[in-house]
């Protein structure tokens, strides 16, 4: 296991220092901040054939390395594997992340990964990745996810990257872990712009590459939250809101046109 600590203070090392006698788990701080720079450097301290990630605010069943890995010995091709992610129960407003596939299946091209994508993106939350296929798109996108310039998607960025070299992605119904990561309404306001904004970063260097069947997605995320939901509010008697969603996509969208791109491997240019 590896522990790739980007906090800004000892408490982590403090708190599992009492493990390290254990030599399967490593430990290193980086002053580098964002969670795609930790996960590739997560992976470069392993040599595992299998890697399995979690975010800091999860809970994993017990058996969860054996469940979410079993994908993968269902066929070669099996690249990336996503599983269910669940919120802890919160009594008061506000939202938790989470998503739940109704039924397990392969996705074996990246036209149907962004079909599938117009209803909502899976999270790295409850992920897995096959280390050839990791190797094979050279690790997540380090201009995308938390701490990064496009704060979002770089999970399924991977994935669809990994779909793009010919691997297929798994959607696993039969394993879930428990997010703690309720946000308040505020938090939400917040959380909706810098996901929106990164998601349409990460559109715009699929539209760079050539890859212009994402413009579909893209239009249909405008076209719902820009039109269709606000409409839906304005006909059942209540104020049309969330228009900073496909403000903050078109944003993100402009921005990432604007940045260099590496074509072959589909990544932003540091």
């Amino acid at each position: 296991m590896a522990i790739v600590d980007q906090s800004t203070n000892d408490e982590t090392r403090l708190a599992i220092e009492p493990f390290l006698v254990d030599q399967r788990i490593k430990y290193v701080h980086s002053s580098l901040p964002g969670t795609s720079r930790a996960r590739n450097a997560g992976a470069a301290m392993t040599t595992a054939p299998i890697l399995v990630i979690t975010d800091d605010d999860c809970l994993v069943p017990v058996d969860w390395l054996t469940s979410i890995s079993a994908p993968f010995a269902l066929h070669a091709q099996v690249g990336v594997v996503f599983c269910n992610v669940k919120a802890v129960p919160v009594d008061k407003p506000g939202h938790t992340p989470q998503i739940r596939f109704p039924a397990s299946r392969a996705v074996e091209s990246v036209q149907a990964a962004w079909a599938n994508s117009r209803k909502g993106l899976s999270l790295g939350a409850g992920m897995a990745v096959r280390r050839k296929a990791f190797e094979d798109v050279q690790g997540f996108d380090i201009v995308l996810g938390p701490g990064a310039t496009f704060q979002a998607a770089e999970d399924n960025d991977l994935a669809w990257r990994a779909l793009v070299k010919g691997w297929w992605v798994f959607e696993d119904s039969d394993t879930t872990v428990m997010h703690d990561g309720f946000r308040s309404l505020d938090e939400l306001r917040e959380l909706i712009k810098r996901d929106f904004y990164g998601v349409g970063g990460t559109i715009a260097k699929y539209i760079k590459s050539g890859h212009w069947q994402i413009s579909g997605l893209f239009i249909s995320w405008a076209l719902r939250f820009g039109v269709i939901e606000p409409a839906r509010e304005l006909l059942a008697g209540k104020r049309p809101r969330g228009f900073r969603r496909p403000y903050m996509l078109a944003r993100g969208m402009i921005d990432g046109l604007r940045r260099p791109v590496d074509t072959h491997s589909i990544r932003y240019s540091p």
